[in-house]
């Protein structure tokens, strides 16, 4: 595997995180209480959704998420593939 397909993998694995964490959200909402869905949405899930990247909807952002740590090994590789040419 190279960088840009690691890069690439990464990115799969950040969406497959994104859907178990609604799963999640889903079983909150379902068999929670108000104060559980609240505590929920303003702790774990905003971190988590924030340490993914991305349109997260929430005020903060991450120094470097899984999005930035993907688009990097992304876009090295193809900068190496054009110094190449």
């Amino acid at each position: 595997m190279n960088r840009f397909e690691a890069g690439v993998r990464i990115l799969e694995i950040t969406e497959e995180i994104r859907e178990l964490l609604q799963e999640a959200m889903d079983l909150v909402r379902e068999e929670g209480t108000d104060f559980d869905r609240e505590r929920a949405r303003s702790y774990w899930y905003g971190h988590i959704l924030v340490a993914l990247g991305g349109d997260h909807g929430y005020m903060g952002s991450s120094m470097c998420s899984m999005t930035d740590t993907a688009e990097e090994l992304m876009g090295e590789s193809e900068e190496e593939e054009e110094g190449e040419e």
